[in-house]
């Protein structure tokens, strides 16, 4: 076991009581044998600290919203030589550490990305989220620089002292910290091609999944607003929804031609218009706060 390192599993929750009977388990059952896992609760309202309380884990408590300030609040504590990242909503493979650990093949990983599977298809909107948009998901291939999200993700420890830490707040902050260790260090981002699974549960309630997209592009403005990118106007979602728009009933048609339902056709058809709309609104609102 001396010839293992340890590594520190650190994951943000808030208002998580429906799918902590899911990420517990498999937290427990990692086939790894120097493990710390932090849990920090994020100032939830509902059972999530009973839950967590009573999972055996370490658990911390950071007042301050934001999912990078939990993670951070994390971190500062971790104890490990390497530090794995996932979310609340996610369910970890037996294998996790031990597959990402293996990604770290040569001395210019700073980082090794994980594969993200769904937990399950079952609403149009878990479908759209998932397929069409991929998100959450690793880019690979960036406008700037790759980045890989904190679902699935370990770093080795001493990029957080090297670079510092994640922005304190949600959204944008994986892609600043990916950002910061590629530009301030040689390290870069090992994509695994399989291997080192979590399975990401995705919103079925559209609500939550448009206050999402609003938010998330809110605050895309002022990520590239930060690296000197070029700052969205949002022309193009709003173009994107006045086309879906025109082409909607085509598309329901052509969906149903593919043999995906009429109901799960109109729903994707419906979010093609729904989601450029949310997005353009939040990327406006973001451009307000330059």
């Amino acid at each position: 076991m001396a010839d293992w390192p340890l590594v520190s599993v650190v994951v943000p929750v808030f208002n998580a009581e429906q799918v902590l009977v899911t990420l517990l388990p498999s937290l427990a059952s990692l086939d790894y044998p120097r493990l710390e896992v932090l849990l920090v609760d994020n100032n939830s309202t509902d059972r999530t600290a009973e839950m967590l309380a009573a999972s055996g884990f370490t658990v911390l408590f950071e007042a301050r919203p934001g999912c990078g300030t939990a993670r951070n609040a994390g971190i500062r504590q971790a104890r490990g030589e390497f530090i794995a990242c996932t979310d609340a909503d996610c369910v970890v493979d037996p294998g996790w550490i031990k597959d990402l650990l293996a990604g770290f093949d040569g001395p210019t990983i700073g980082a090794v990305a994980g594969t993200i599977e769904p937990y399950a298809l079952e609403h149009p909107i878990e479908c759209y989220e998932a397929v069409r948009l991929n998100d959450p998901g690793h880019r690979a291939h960036h406008i700037f620089l790759p980045t890989a999200c904190t679902a699935n993700v370990m770093y080795r420890a001493e990029i957080f002292q090297q670079v510092g830490l994640l922005l304190d707040r949600s959204g944008g902050e994986e892609t600043d910290l990916n950002w910061r260790m590629q530009t301030q260090t040689s390290y870069r981002i090992h994509f695994l091609a399989t291997g080192g699974r979590v399975r990401h549960r995705y919103r079925a309630n559209l609500g939550a999944f448009c206050r999402s997209q609003r938010y998330k592009a809110r605050t895309l403005v002022d990520l590239y607003r930060r690296w000197g990118l070029r700052v969205p106007t949002g022309r193009k979602e709003l173009w994107r929804a006045v086309r879906a728009s025109l082409l909607f009933v085509p598309a329901v048609v052509q969906g149903c031609l593919l043999r995906r339902g009429l109901v799960a056709s109109c729903w994707q058809a419906w979010l093609d218009i729904v989601v450029p709309w949310i997005r353009y609104q939040g990327i406006c609102e973001g451009r307000k706060l330059l």
